[in-house]
């Protein structure tokens, strides 16, 4: 039997199977109205985002505890798994087993003694006093204190699922990380032959944003998918010669035609191009996304820009070079089958193994 716990219930149906009874997750304070506090210095570590979702204050954690304390007494789980759920985490802890699972971004080790900086810069929020709040709303809520702000993040046994070349914390991650999850199946091998500019984009991007007049400047042939695009969004796009597709397309149909990728740096999509042999460029706008770009041009496999430092004509100018340079293209395709193999066993496989050993029962499912 499994129950979900889920921040939008209307979002879940028909995601979910029927049969799976769902519960109204607890909110982070900050999630009601917005996602972050306005104003101030960017967030440069976790610790940071935390504060800006409501740990600034020591009341915060103590209720979510409280929240997830009843959905736990009515349900009764054998095993908590906990996907980007620090509060569930904490709720947990000395209770029942916890399998921790996400990406590498929403997983960060537990035992490190502070959140790095993922940015290079300072962080936004003082982690000590991020800490003294947490550790108040632990006692408030009659649990045992933690050492350090990452411990947060604690479970029984932590997946997360990424490449290592992609994965912010490699360095402090004890675990091995396991095969990232991505939507659909393992998509094919590049054979190089493609020749268009796909861009999977988003709704953020206004219609005369840089971004779309400099892949329109390229003058490459571009195909375009952003869910949920306005008809603003989709004429300008179309206004300016490139191609839309109003609904997602299979990553094989996109390996099969492309020959650049242009993302905003969802993980899954980038995961999916490295598999595919791919290259690629990252358009980020947060941190997560950041690290991801940041990961891609350290190993050789793409580039990356911010949103906000896009002009169209170097954008273009870029954009036409690295469609043009078939020895790097012929590059990341023959890093293809290294990332291929690291997604053998699945992500889905490995966290039903490990449910089923924290909860005592033996063999396979």
């Amino acid at each position: 039997m499994v129950d979900m716990a889920v921040q939008r219930i209307d979002a879940a149906e028909g995601l979910v199977p029927a049969a799976v009874p769902l519960w109204q997750a607890p909110l982070w304070p900050r999630l009601l109205v917005n996602a972050a506090r306005p104003g101030g210095a960017p967030v440069a570590t976790m610790g940071d985002i935390l504060v800006r979702l409501g740990l600034d204050r020591p009341e915060t954690l103590a209720a979510l505890i409280g929240g997830w304390d009843s959905i736990l007494s009515a349900v009764r789980p054998d095993v908590v798994v906990a996907d980007f759920a620090p509060a569930l985490l904490m709720a947990a802890r000395g209770r029942m087993p916890a399998l921790g699972v996400g990406t590498g971004f929403e997983r960060p080790p537990a035992g490190m003694a502070h959140f790095p900086s993922l940015t290079g810069g300072p962080p936004a929020h003082d982690e000590g006093q991020a800490l003294d709040n947490a550790n108040a709303g632990l006692a408030r809520a009659g649990r045992d204190p933690i050492a350090a702000l990452p411990a947060i993040n604690g479970a029984d046994v932590s997946l997360a699922g990424v490449f290592a070349e992609l994965d912010a914390y490699a360095a402090w991650r004890t675990e091995p990380p396991v095969a990232p999850a991505i939507a659909g199946p393992l998509p094919p091998l590049s054979d190089g032959g493609g020749d268009e500019v796909f861009v999977y984009g988003f709704t953020a991007m206004q219609p005369d944003s840089e971004f779309w007049h400099g892949l329109a400047a390229s003058g490459l042939p571009v195909r375009i998918h952003v869910g949920d695009a306005s008809p603003a969004l989709v004429e300008s796009i179309c206004a300016l010669g490139m191609a839309f597709e109003p609904q997602p397309l299979p990553f094989a149909r996109i390996a099969a035609r492309s020959r650049l990728v242009v993302s905003h740096g969802g993980h899954g999509f980038v995961c999916s191009a490295l598999a595919a042999g791919l290259p690629q460029v990252v358009v980020h706008y947060d941190m997560e996304k950041r690290g991801y770009g940041v990961g891609l041009a350290r190993a050789g496999l793409g580039g990356e820009v911010a949103l906000q430092d896009i002009r169209r004509e170097p954008f273009a100018q870029s954009l036409r070079a690295l469609h043009a340079d078939a020895p790097f293209a012929a590059g990341v395709r023959a890093a293809a089958p290294a990332f291929r193999a690291r997604m053998t066993p699945a992500f889905a496989d490995v966290a039903v193994a490990e449910i089923r050993r924290l909860a005592g029962l033996a063999g396979p499912a």
